[in-house]
């Protein structure tokens, strides 16, 4: 490994390595100019002071970009999960899923905002190009832009009648569907209509129970969009698109089984939790699935996934002997389900588990005595996401040819959602659709079976103004300076319920053999200090706010809050001659505030203040004999109030609390370089590096819950007690009080610190058309997936070879392209955590043993697709 890292990186540094931007001619692999809106108006991208990388539909066929994370490997800094589906740049991203937070990464699908990953992986069939803007563009796009923004171009409907059909077949028995067609219809009106079925037959990962199905990959989509546009007049233009989109899978997509588990589970103590037992591991092997095989499971649950999403987006736009005056609206709705297995096994059977036995009339614990209780060991959580948004934005752009130019624009967002993060039940367990008191009365039914629920109705509003002016200040020099005013409110109205069950927070329980009802105890909505409630500040209506509704059990309160900032550009560019373009730029971003809304416990602090970043940035763009192209960048970014969710020391409540947190600061800075270099006619070879430091300056004091006592190496104590720190309590016993530690020096999630990608094609001019071979190298250097970096949060570095062939015939009517991805079938990581059991005692075998979660990237595939165009 080593030595092929050492010859990629020779062949980077010495072909000065540059531009992913460049575009392939039909017939050759000539470079030639790319045009691109990143600034929001159409611009060669050598002429563009923004590191960008673009990619055309015929470049996502020859190099494979098929997924999000295929665009990574071609995109310097970018980096995404596909479980948790999170998308970062340059290490600035989101660090949850909560509809409460924003991401960092501003997405765009033609022109609207979109909160979705997923509709980057659409086909070359739907998208024409794909740009990646890297760095905070925080003026003419704003919302979430802290990080950076991502486009997508759609293919338009063309002047003259158009029809393609596509079919694709590949392993663990994909099947792809795929058709189009455009052109002329009445009055002046275009149209295209396109259409897309893929299904996989097969799951990635084994399941050991004989009666469950494997999972991973597996299921169907499908996709429907239609698109009109036309001019009313010589200077009014009109374009609409509308698309629905459904997922029926067994862990395909977002949240789908990716992982495997590697560790041991507790089968040694009946009561693993505090409130519910989630005791199905007793009494079983010791070994976790993963520990058989390297892609293995074992539950009785399925991962399904279940998706069903509306897009709708239009621009009209009128020009002026001056301006143009643009347009841009969207609205998407989608609702989102998932499925997953909680106990982890496929144990489905009840038994006794032996708990101690009580007195029945005080509750008290009788010493030496054991009662066997029923449990019922199947588990499963009903995760959903309904949103609803939609955003209106105009623009004034300037179109003169003088030395001044200028754009103004105004931006409406307002999203709605319906979110339940925990909706965990016992669905064999007849017992909590009848929950009591703490003292046997009963209480609000629970028909569905739950035993810890949060969930959450939300708003989310942001509006904003903002210019830019370019003034071509001689012929040689430009200067660009921008602003933009952001004004963001967030409304979360939380509800939540916990069962418990055999445990010391419900003694009569073992009693009466019913769940009880604790949730006015274990989530009140506010802590006590001193005899006073202390509360979250987004809270609305204080203490008596909060209430726990007498029909459903539920509980519930309502947070409000709002933030707003200035952010801008201010940059320099010269141009010496066309080939050459040198800038430096200075960029304010912001994110705004969030809760960690929807949780099982409404824990008492859930709103974190806005984030901000300074960020300063050079660049370098240049083409040599018009056969190598080097765009190059270094930054830095001066980063304040990152938002996480994590725990910590309140010196206020002298406590230890799980808080959604501000990070007081990082620093992130790097370099990028990308090229495209031509020695030859007809042969291409790209290459991008990329280096990222991404570390935390300021953050104490937080603790690890997989290292509470700070024993890992890399752990930093600090802020703790004398007693805390003492290995042994007052009375001798092994001290387990979790410590706190400093995270000065951690570097962020996801900032893999080196990457490095080549490509080589060659194209072959043949009688009966032209043959194209394409050879991609991709390596990633280890990265940590938790801001504490441990062994259990760090992913090997490993490399993927990808390789393709495409037949295009001579009249470009039949395009034949087969391809196989991870030749050498590596497993390479692209998220992993730890899990410590916490069940276990320190007088235990295995106490303090952490399990490992990890993602990876698809095994090695191969498909075969043909496209006819009519």
């Amino acid at each position: 490994m080593k030595s092929r890292k050492s010859i990629l990186l020779s062949c980077v540094f010495a072909m000065s390595t540059a531009a992913s931007g460049a575009a392939f001619a039909q017939n050759t692999n000539e470079i030639e100019e790319l045009v691109v809106t990143a600034e929001k108006r159409e611009q060669s991208l050598q002429d563009v002071p923004v590191a960008v990388s673009a990619f055309t539909d015929e470049r996502r066929e020859l190099v494979g970009i098929n997924s999000v994370q295929d665009l990574t490997n071609f995109t310097p800094g970018l980096s995404y999960s596909t479980n948790n589906d999170r998308i970062a740049l340059r290490g600035i991203g989101r660090f949850s899923n909560n509809r409460s937070v924003e991401g960092g990464v501003a997405l765009y699908n033609d022109g609207a905002y979109t909160s979705s990953v997923t509709a980057f992986a659409q086909s070359t069939l739907f998208i024409e190009r794909t740009e990646a803007l890297r760095g905070p563009q925080g003026t003419l796009y704003g919302k979430n832009a802290i990080g950076g923004a991502l486009n997508i171009i759609s293919k338009r409907p063309t002047d003259e009648f158009y029809g393609e059909l596509r079919g694709s077949y590949g392993s663990d028995d994909l099947k792809v569907i795929e058709g189009a067609t455009s052109g002329p219809l009445l009055f002046g009106i275009r149209g295209r209509l396109a259409a897309s079925w893929s299904d996989i037959g097969k799951g990635t990962y084994t399941n050991l129970n004989p009666n469950g199905e494997d999972e991973g990959n597996r299921g169907t989509y499908w996709t429907v969009e239609g698109q009109l546009d036309g001019t009313i007049t010589d200077r009014l233009e009109w374009w609409v698109k509308a698309s629905t989109t459904e997922w029926h899978t067994l862990g395909r997509g977002p949240g789908g089984r990716t992982t495997a588990t590697y560790g041991i589970r507790d089968n040694l103590n009946p009561l693993q939790a505090s409130l519910t037992p989630n005791a199905a591991g007793f009494g079983g092997p010791l070994a976790l699935p993963g520990n058989t095989c390297q892609l293995c499971f074992d539950t009785d649950d399925g991962n399904y996934i279940n998706l069903e999403s509306n897009t709708y987006a239009a621009n009209v736009t009128f020009h002026a002997d001056t301006f143009d005056v643009k347009y841009t609206g969207g609205y998407n709705y989608y609702d989102y389900r998932l499925q997953t297995d909680l106990d982890g096994t496929s144990r489905q059977a009840p038994f006794l588990l032996p708990i101690p036995a009580r007195n029945p009339v005080t509750t008290a614990v009788l010493p030496g005595q054991i009662t066997n209780a029923l449990y019922f060991p199947r588990q499963h959580n009903q995760y959903e996401e309904e949103v609803w948004w939609f955003s209106n934005e105009i623009n004034i752009t300037s179109t003169t040819d003088g030395p001044l130019q200028w754009l103004l624009g105004i931006y409406q967002f307002r999203e709605g959602s319906n979110y339940t993060l925990s909706d965990a039940r016992f669905p064999d367990d007849a017992r909590f659709e009848r929950p009591t008191t703490q003292t046997g009365v009963a209480v609000a039914g629970n028909p569905l079976r739950r035993y810890a629920y949060g969930t959450s109705e939300n708003t989310n509003e942001s509006y904003a103004t903002f210019g830019q002016v370019d003034w071509q200040a001689t012929e040689t020099f430009k200067v660009t300076a921008g602003l933009r005013y952001t004004y963001d409110r967030k409304r979360s109205f939380e509800g939540a319920r916990l069962m418990c069950l055999y445990t010391a927070s419900c003694p009569i329980s073992t009693l009466t053999g019913r769940p009880v009802d604790i949730t006015d105890a274990a989530a009140p909505g506010f802590s006590v200090l001193a005899g006073v409630p202390t509360l979250d500040r987004s809270v609305v209506g204080g203490v008596t706010g909060i209430y726990t509704d007498p029909t459903t059990g539920i509980r519930h309160r309502q947070l409000d809050q709002n933030w707003n900032a200035i952010t801008g550009t201010f940059g320099i560019d010269w141009q010496p001659d066309p080939d050459t373009l040198a800038y430096a730029k200075y960029s304010r971003g912001y994110k705004a505030g969030g809760f960690n809304s929807g949780t099982t416990t409404l824990n008492t602090f859930v709103t974190t203040d806005k984030e901000e970043i300074d960020a300063y940035e050079i660049g370098l763009k240049k083409t040599i004999n018009g056969n190598l192209q080097i765009n190059t960048s270094l930054f830095f970014y001066d980063y304040h109030n990152i938002q996480v969710p994590i725990s910590f020391f309140n010196t206020v409540l002298s406590a230890n609390q799980t808080q959604f947190v501000n990070l007081p600061k990082a620093v992130n800075y790097g370099l990028e370089v990308e090229t495209v270099w031509q020695p030859i006619e007809n042969l291409q070879i790209l290459a991008n590096y990329s280096y990222l430091k991404a570390e935390v300056r300021n953050g104490c004091c937080f603790q690890d819950p997989d290292d509470p006592r700070g024993l890992q190496r890399g752990a930093q104590l600090s802020g703790n007690t004398a007693a805390a720190l003492s290995p042994t309590t007052a009375t001798g016993a092994i001290n387990t009080q979790s410590l706190n530690q400093d995270l000065k020096g951690q570097g962020l999630p996801s900032s893999t610190p080196h990457r490095v990608t080549v490509n080589a094609n060659y194209t072959w001019n043949l009688e009966p058309g032209n043959l194209s071979a394409s050879l991609t190298y991709v390596w990633r250097d280890k990265t940590y997936y938790s801001v504490f970096n441990r062994y259990y949060s760090q992913a090997k570095a490993f490399g993927q070879t990808d390789a393709r062939l495409l037949f295009n015939d001579k009249d470009r009517k039949y395009t034949l392209i087969a391809s196989i991805k991870n030749i050498f079938d590596q497993r390479g990581s692209a998220g992993i955590s730890g899990a410590r059991i916490n069940s276990l005692t320190a007088v235990q075998p295995n106490w303090g043993f952490i399990n490992q979660t990890v993602s990876y990237v698809p095994p090695r595939n191969y498909s075969l697709e043909l496209q006819y165009r009519f």
